[in-house]
């Protein structure tokens, strides 16, 4: 009789019931003590809730389910496995024990870039990249408490539309500052030191050398790695952003220390994630005091800043950030969808189209909705309805030359009847033609001009999520958040 022929199923059982929302308040409470700690710097008590954090049940099945339910769960690391059953997800929570952990490499992908270049990515095993999820629990509370005011990237509730806010805020006044540095981090992930992050990151220091010193493995070679954090990894954005907070200190003390000074000089920092602007009242004061700051800030830090890409404009003549650009036109600052993220838009949309040629008019629009969708709602906050509907026009000519060619030997006509229908006051919708008979709805192409344009509320640069004292507050902000995503505008049908 074999006695083991039911352990799959039973752990199979127990994740399939587990209390999901018992466990996320648990550890909620365990994250709020941390940061607590972190406020009161009572390090001792940090280290110890997070050495009770990263030993608990809940903690490492929030973890697991974090990394087997991204959008990378079928993405394997070097020894080819992943954790897509219940019961695989079970054991491989039993299997997150801190004594005698190894990291394995990593393995190296390449993603293209838009200067035609590639970026290496590091994707580890699922073991590693499930430790790393649950260290990051343990982890983003004290970068919470310790972050910079103006730092939005991969923070949990900021976003790219909160800088974008900031840099509003910052600018649209007509006393506001009018230069600003554009700073450009050359290969931040990959350039980080690790002694600094082994001597300033407050975790467990053999694992988290563990995780730097992995190497990495490319076509079948191993490979050492002597610095940065891998770009694949989950606790990667935790460790990067707490490298380069202190970057709006070092900026506001390179004039001085009171925040006289800093008004007085117009000096602000947005940063999201390693792309950051700082504001100055002159050219000259960012030259000269401003970026050697910056520069021996990165350096302490084994950073160094692009030569070809960090600059100082004049806010008339505008700069590109975050997909979008801000500019002042005749003492107006307004916001608008940069040229290039217009470009990639429209290179998508023809994508699609030219590699579609003989697929059904359902297949072509279920593929571009969602393309258009997103790009409209990210765009959603600034001055984009002029945008909006010049992109309509460009998509419908792309699609009507689409399907003029389908047809070579029918008139204009006929290839309007078949693929383009009234709806409202608009004559030339595309979208399918129901059967006669059928209950089959309509399905349309999405515009980006049924996108209202909406005002973003900026996050309050001390609110802390994992402070009970903002409870209040983030819950008001995800209440709005939700009714504005509600009436958010879909494909007719």
């Amino acid at each position: 009789m074999n006695l083991d022929a039911g352990a799959p199923a039973r752990a199979e059982w127990e994740w399939l019931r587990t209390d999901w929302s018992r466990i996320r308040a648990d550890v909620k409470r365990l994250q709020v003590r941390i940061a607590k700690a972190t406020l009161e710097s009572r390090w001792g008590k940090v280290k110890a809730l997070q050495h009770l954090l990263t030993r608990s049940q809940g903690s490492k099945m929030l973890a697991v389910k974090r990394v087997t339910e991204n959008r990378g769960k079928r993405t394997p690391g070097v020894d080819g496995k992943l954790w897509s059953t219940p019961a695989a997800k079970w054991n491989g929570m039993q299997s997150l024990r801190h004594r005698g952990y190894r990291a394995l490499p990593l393995r190296r992908v390449y993603i293209p870039k838009r200067n035609g270049k590639q970026r290496p990515l590091g994707i580890p095993c699922i073991r590693c990249r499930a430790m790393q999820a649950l260290w990051k629990l343990a982890l983003e509370p004290v970068a919470e408490c310790l972050a910079d005011p103006n730092s939005y990237g991969f923070r949990p509730e900021r976003s790219t539309a909160d800088a974008i806010g900031q840099c509003f805020i910052t600018l649209a006044r007509r006393n506001s500052p009018e230069w600003i540095l554009e700073g450009d981090i050359r290969g931040c992930f990959d350039e980080i030191s690790h002694p600094w992050m082994l001597a300033h990151i407050p975790m467990d220091k053999p694992i988290l050398r563990r995780w730097l010193q992995a190497g990495y493995i490319d076509e079948g070679t191993l490979f050492a790695s002597t610095s940065g954090t891998p770009q694949g990894g989950i606790v990667s954005p935790v460790l990067c952003n707490m490298t380069l907070d202190g970057l709006e200190a070092a900026v506001y003390a390179s004039v001085s220390s009171t925040a006289h000074a800093r008004r007085k000089h117009k000096l602000n920092v947005v940063r999201y994630a390693d792309d950051f602007v700082v504001t100055g009242i002159s050219k000259e004061l960012l030259e000269s005091t401003v970026l050697p700051a910056v520069r021996q800030f990165m350096a302490v830090r084994g950073l160094e800043l692009s030569d070809e890409k960090t600059r100082i404009t004049h806010i008339s003549e505008g700069f590109d950030f975050l997909g979008q650009n801000v500019r002042k036109y005749t003492g107006k600052l307004l916001i608008k969808p940069a040229k290039r993220s217009i470009k990639s838009l429209l290179d998508r949309v023809r994508e699609i189209i030219q590699g579609n040629a003989s697929a059904t008019q359902a297949a072509v629009i279920q593929q571009l909705n969602p393309v258009i969708r997103g790009w409209a709602m990210y765009h959603r906050h600034v001055v984009a309805k002029a945008c909006f509907s010049s992109i309509d026009s460009h998509i419908w000519r792309l699609l009507w030359r689409w399907a003029l060619r389908r047809h070579p030997t029918k008139g204009a006509r006929w290839v309007r009847k078949r693929y383009f229908h009234a709806h409202g006051h608009r004559s030339w919708e595309f979208a399918t033609n129901s059967p006669a008979g059928s209950d089959a709805p309509r399905l349309g192409l999405f515009r980006a001009m049924t996108i209202s344009i909406t005002r973003h509320v900026k996050i309050q640069g001390a609110a802390n999520p994992f402070n009970p004292a903002w409870t209040t507050y983030f819950t008001r902000r995800r209440t709005a958040k939700h009714s504005e995503g509600s009436l958010g505008a879909t494909p007719w049908c």
